[in-house]
């Protein structure tokens, strides 16, 4: 999905809410959806700032949440860690390892937890609505960490 779609998809969902449309909503839609990875809402605030885009904190969090209700990102709370956001870009179902040393966050797909899930749901005649797995872990050496391109900080 594009830039484009996205905001058409949260400026029907701010009406049909009886929200307003504003700039700083528009600003922070396409800050958000130009975040590499995830990312919490102090982390897009501050890259706004940086970007000298004036918004306040308040209407970020806001804004946020207004985004991930419209399914447009998806917020994750990463074991009692701040909300963090990442941008639904039309990916597939994709599960999280968080480093309980460095807090780095792997992704992964695994299309046999996928079909399990769907198998239990039908064998329970349930509907598969939606879900999150999420891993736990931490690195085996600090000094040998694997994960990402810095070394992790135990």
């Amino acid at each position: 999905m594009e830039k484009k779609d996205f905001k058409d998809i949260f400026i029907k969902y701010l009406k049909d809410n009886g929200q307003r449309i504003t700039n700083e909503r528009i600003l922070i839609l396409n800050s958000a959806l130009s975040m590499e990875d995830h990312f919490d809402a102090d982390e897009l605030y501050t890259k706004m700032r940086n970007d000298f885009i004036r918004v306040s904190r308040a209407t970020v969090y806001n804004t946020l949440e207004l985004m991930n209700n419209c399914d447009i990102l998806s917020k994750h709370n990463f074991k009692g860690e701040r909300a963090r956001y990442e941008a639904k870009r039309g990916s597939k179902n994709h599960y999280h390892i968080i480093c309980l040393s460095c807090n780095k966050i792997i992704e992964f797909e695994n299309q046999s937890i996928d079909k399990s899930l769907l198998k239990v749901c039908k064998d329970k005649e349930l509907k598969l609505l939606d879900y999150s797995i999420q891993v736990f872990a931490s690195c085996e050496s600090a000094d040998d960490c694997k994960i990402g391109n810095e070394p992790c900080k135990k």
